[in-house]
This record gives C-alpha cells, structure tokens and sequence, in this order.
C-alpha cells in the first residue's frame, strides 16, 4: 500500500523545480494530486508528464496563490471533484538578490507578496476545511536562508524567516484540530531558481565545495521530506523545520 493512497493534496508552483518533484512524488504515492501554478505553458506538460510517468490522477489549475478570488474559485472546484483536501503544500516561491543597501522597496514587497501571502492565502482557504474534517497536513517550503545569515539575501531571507514563524504561530493554533503544519529548508537545490541566482558555474562549483554532502540538493531530496510530512509517518511531527541542505546549515 501506497503512503497516500486516495488523499488529494494541492501542490502550491508545482509545474516545475522541487514543486514538480513534490507532485510526481506524492501521485506515485497514490495521491490524487492537484498542481496550481502561474505559468499555463508550464503546468500543461507538468499535468502531462505527472499523468504518464505515474499513471496518478492530475487535476491542473493556472492561478495567482495572491489572489485570493483565484484561490478560492480553485479550491470550490476541487471540493466539488474530491469532496476534500487532504494535504496543501505552498511551495510558491520567488528570490531576488542584491545588497542589503541596494534593495529596494519594490523587491521587498515583491518576494514578501509571493513569498509569504502566497502561503498565507492558500492556507487561509483552505484550512476551514480541514478543521471541519479534524484532519490535515500542511506543508510550508522555507529556506535555509531563513536558519542561517547570507549575503545578498536580506529581503528573502526576511520573507523565509516569516514562514518559519507562520507555521509554528499556526501549528499551536490548529493542533487541537489535528491539523499538523510543518515547514521544509532546502539547501541550495539543482532547480531554475539556482541557475538564476547562480549563473556563473565557477561560483556553483565553488558552494558545492562548502556542501558537507558534496553535492548540490535534488528536488527529488525535498520531494522525500515533503512526503514524510504528509504522509502518517508524521503525525506527531508538528511546527518544525526540517533542513534538507547536504550539511550546510550545520556550518554556515
């Protein structure tokens, strides 16, 4: 048997990255997996491949998670397909370098918008839901740049950081409601986000070297923890951070 045999979970940016790697893992683990993502072109082959490669069930929906008109005609409509919700994981997420003194206004609310009303809103929605059922697994993708300081990062870091004090704010007030939320802090992880931030693989190769693992993260690593916490194996796991970076923040 499956670990999420018949649950529906909504995967928050899941046409590609470690959002992509979440959906295919947890269809492969028998879930019924809703991917919601901005970029129609994106999600349509995401919907595609999750469909071949793991013979699962793939609902697809284009959508701002700031939106909250969008999120909730959203989850009305997968309500009326599954009549539940079982797991949200918000994975939405954006990065935005620069000096701390070059930062500007804009890019604050820009990656505080994407990176924490992404999930605020989602969650909001979705949670009277679970309440009502007594049951649900949230899922919050942070950062290690939210556990240990970087240059650079500021105004990411600082979004990360809030997601870290949302679900622990948020674990406190839904466990009486056996709603367990916990949060993920990938290292740096082989997605289109590394390459950006990291364009140069001279300075990719020279950060893997610091790795104690001595790579650099799969999605597929954060895939694995983002089924621990939604599956069973969990259920006595709430408001934590699990770090899944190769050693990193151990050091730095």
């Amino acid at each position: 048997m499956s670990k999420l045999d018949g649950q529906v979970a909504i995967v928050t940016g899941g046409a590609r990255g470690i959002g992509f790697a979440i959906a295919h893992r947890f269809a492969q683990e028998g879930a019924k997996v809703v991917i919601i993502d901005i970029n129609a072109e994106l999600l349509k082959e995401a919907e595609r491949k999750i469909k071949e490669e793991t013979k699962g069930e793939v609902l697809a929906f284009q959508g701002d998670v700031t939106s909250r008109e969008r999120v909730k005609e959203i989850v009305d409509e997968i309500l009326r397909k599954f009549g539940k919700i079982d797991i949200l994981v918000n994975n939405v997420g954006i990065h935005e370098g620069a000096p701390f003194w070059e930062e500007t206004e804009e890019s604050w609310l820009r990656q505080f918008k994407v990176n924490v009303l992404g999930i605020v809103i989602p969650t909001q929605i979705v949670i009277p839901h679970m309440m009502k059922r007594r049951k649900g697994k949230i899922i919050m993708m942070s950062s290690k740049a939210a556990v240990v300081g970087e240059p650079n990062h500021a105004a990411y870091s600082a979004s990360k950081g809030a997601v870290l004090a949302l679900t622990r704010a948020l674990a406190i007030e839904v466990a009486p409601y056996n709603i367990n939320v916990n949060a993920i802090c990938p290292g740096p992880t082989y997605t289109d986000m590394l390459l950006k931030a990291m364009p140069d693989p001279k300075d990719r190769e020279e950060l893997r070297k610091f790795i104690p693992l001595g790579r650099f993260g799969d999605p597929k690593d954060i895939a694995g923890a983002a089924l621990y916490l939604a599956s069973s194996d969990s259920d006595w796991c709430t408001g934590q951070a699990i770090s899944v970076d190769g050693g990193l923040s151990i050091l730095k």
